[in-house]
């Protein structure tokens, strides 16, 4: 009998040890837990309140790769491809902006100055039209004209050769109308200008009693001089000046122009090649624009004279 109770004890006491944990043995283990648990939390977080260095790693993990270091060495994979797509889409701030290609420039001084007209009676005329050529210029020009001609031909327009023509005239010009002449670059592809022109004037005469004459300086070169006497103007008008225009007929040259004060009565051109034949012409010049002109013909030197 005593031995089995002995027995029934010593069971008792090692179902205990193995399951059973007093209230006070499990406290103090959960208690142990915890602490293990902060500490852990404090060795791999940043304090607060201050930003941990890039550069030192805590002390509690020396192997392991600071928070601060991971967040800003590493970035994800989303962040990393948004960041090349935009450095790919967005030029840089030095690049030079991508611009058209430029036209090319527009002539400068460009003037467009009525030709005399053939006689008083002219219903038409032509006008020398002419420009500079600017710095760059390339392509031949190609100048334009608005209204319709004496031959009925509406807008026109006429290239010229290169660029380095910088003169033509326009024929057929009615007389009393104003037209607008826009000179444009690089075959029409490029800048232009314009300006407007009219032939003729009802408002006066012919100048009247043109003289014109020669002087021969030698067998290669002489000059062309013009008198002439006051026009006729239409009451309330009055001469504001004379276009003289000496042109070399045999080669088609371009003309001569200049423009007198409205006192002057005479011109003498400058040195012209010699054996050629020249017409020359004077206008009045009125308020209402360039009048009919008085004109001569002559040429100069003689190809069976003997020069000093």
């Amino acid at each position: 009998m005593r031995t089995t109770t002995i027995t029934v004890i010593a069971a008792a006491v090692c179902i205990a040890a193995v399951g059973i944990t007093s209230p006070a043995a499990a406290a103090t283990a959960s208690d142990h837990a915890t602490t293990a648990a902060s500490a852990a939390a404090r060795s791999s977080a940043p304090a607060a309140g201050r930003t941990p260095s890039a550069t030192t790693p805590s002390s509690a993990s020396p192997s392991a790769t600071p928070w601060s270091a991971t967040a800003t060495a590493t970035p994800s994979a989303a962040a990393a491809a948004k960041s090349s797509t935009a450095a790919t889409a967005k030029p840089s701030a030095a690049a030079p902006a991508r611009t058209a290609t430029a036209k090319a420039p527009a002539p400068t001084a460009l003037t467009a100055t009525p030709l005399p007209l053939a006689s008083a009676r002219a219903t038409f005329g032509s006008a020398l039209i002419h420009w500079t050529k600017p710095e760059g210029a390339q392509g031949a020009w190609v100048v334009s004209r608005n209204g319709t001609d004496s031959l009925g031909i509406g807008p026109q327009s006429i290239s010229t050769t290169s660029a380095n023509d910088t003169a033509l005239v326009l024929n057929h010009l009615v007389r009393g109308r104003t037209y607008t002449v826009t000179v444009t670059g690089d075959l029409g592809q490029g800048r232009s200008a314009s300006t407007t022109v009219r032939v003729g004037s009802d408002q006066v005469t012919p100048p009247r009693a043109l003289v014109v004459t020669r002087n021969d300086e030698n067998a290669r070169v002489g000059t062309v001089s013009a008198a002439w006497a006051a026009p006729q103007v239409s009451a309330g008008k009055k001469v504001l000046g004379y276009q003289v225009t000496v042109q070399q007929l045999a080669t088609g040259a371009a003309p001569t122009v200049v423009v007198l004060a409205p006192s002057a009565r005479s011109y003498t051109s400058g040195e012209l090649d010699s054996t050629f034949t020249y017409l020359v012409s004077v206008s009045a010049i009125t308020s209402s624009g360039v009048g009919p002109a008085a004109q001569g013909s002559i040429q100069i030197g003689d190809s069976n004279k003997l020069y000093p």
